[in-house]
């Protein structure tokens, strides 16, 4: 069982990652624009609250706060929010956009993955959260604009 949480917290991001990647390329080749618009504002806001959270919530890392040595290497900065989870929610909430089913697929590896990542001591909760919030954030924005632009961005 400790490998396996072990490997989740390691690697099993890549996979995740890899496995979205190739459903984009391969079954959404069509709609590339609305990906990358969705890309460009879910990731790019996400990433920029994610740097302004860093600044302003400090959460030393778990093992740092405890000195404890964690299952898995680890850098000792702020680990708020979870870069891992970040990304992963961000590619699903991207993924979303064109398949929600997909898409919840992908948010549910982002859990798992951030869920390893707090049991093997590199995260507590509220960064995994926080992560989740400030994706959950983007998606709305991007969700907003969406819709705005498919009402008024029309030409009459």
């Amino acid at each position: 069982m400790r490998s396996i949480i072990i490997f989740g917290a390691r690697y099993f991001f890549v996979i995740v990652l890899a496995l979205e990647a190739a459903y984009l390329l391969i079954r959404q080749r069509s709609r590339w624009r609305s990906l990358l618009v969705a890309v460009l504002v879910i990731g790019g806001v996400a990433f920029l609250l994610s740097l302004l959270a860093n600044r302003f919530i400090q959460d030393p890392r778990p093992f740092v706060a405890g000195r404890f040595t964690p299952l898995i290497p680890s850098s000792t900065d702020n680990g708020f929010p979870s870069d891992h989870v970040l990304l992963l929610s961000a590619a699903a909430a991207v993924t979303m956009v064109v398949s929600p089913a997909a898409g919840l697929l992908g948010a549910v590896g982002a859990v798992l993955v951030g869920l390893a990542r707090v049991y093997a001591g590199v995260h507590h909760l509220a960064d995994i959260a926080g992560s989740l919030v400030i994706v959950g954030m983007s998606g709305g924005l991007y969700a907003g604009v969406a819709s705005a632009w498919r009402r008024f961005g029309k030409p009459r």
